[in-house]
């Protein structure tokens, strides 16, 4: 039962990355605002950063219920596992560790202690480490390419599960690459188009696997 239900984790990340997004829209604040801006902002709307940090402690332990699941079907033989499922799981854990570094360690201790000290003493702290989430999150994405890139391939040549959903992780791939160019949006606000493109592909990837996963279990 425990093995069927893990599946449910990809939910769970999908759906709490959702609920983090709804929260972070509200802090309003862009990459053309100044640092008295962001520092002001940050400060103002502590409470939504700490609950940003909570939410991102449920997808971050979701994720990797889900990875570990995915690996497993993934990988073939356990005595002989495809090279590329190795490359799905390392590159999984560097995406969501990464992630969860920004979102849950930075944001949380802005949240917590930093934004406020920051607005009275030091503004340069808030904007440092406002865009340095924008930096681990686009590092992340570039490792969460190569794994999903490399379940796509593993699902289109198995076909473990639907082989549409391969090319759904495969188109995904590109976009989380690309937009490390500009940074996320740091350097460029092209950047933040395409990894919002990419992100949003691997919502449906780990949403739909995560169903396609359940019933193939539930099947056997």
């Amino acid at each position: 039962m425990w093995e069927r239900y893990a599946w449910a984790g990809g939910i769970v990340f999908v759906l709490a990355l959702l609920a983090e997004s709804i929260v972070a829209v509200g802090i309003g604040l862009t990459h053309q605002d100044s640092a008295a801006t962001i520092a002001a902002g940050l400060h103002a709307h502590e409470g939504r950063m700490i609950a940003i940090a909570c939410i991102s402690i449920v997808y971050a332990v979701a994720f990797v219920v889900y990875l570990w699941k995915l690996y497993i079907l993934l990988r073939g033989d356990p005595t002989r596992p495809d090279d590329l499922s190795t490359l799905v799981l390392v590159g999984g854990v560097l995406f969501v560790t990464l992630h969860a570094v920004s979102d849950i360690g930075i944001t949380g201790m802005l949240g917590a202690r930093v934004a406020s000290y920051s607005a009275a003493h030091d503004q340069g702290i808030s904007y440092s480490l406002y865009y340095l989430t924008y930096a681990l999150d686009s590092v992340a994405d570039v490792f969460g390419s190569l794994a999903f890139l490399a379940a796509g391939i593993l699902i289109r040549r198995t076909g473990d599960l639907p082989r549409r959903l391969g090319w759904v992780a495969i188109a995904a791939a590109p976009f989380l690459l690309l937009q490390a160019f500009g940074l996320g949006g740091v350097i460029a606000t092209f950047g933040l188009a395409l990894d919002l493109v990419g992100f949003l592909l691997l919502l449906v990837f780990v949403a739909a696997t995560s169903v396609a996963g359940y019933r193939l279990t539930n099947s056997r």
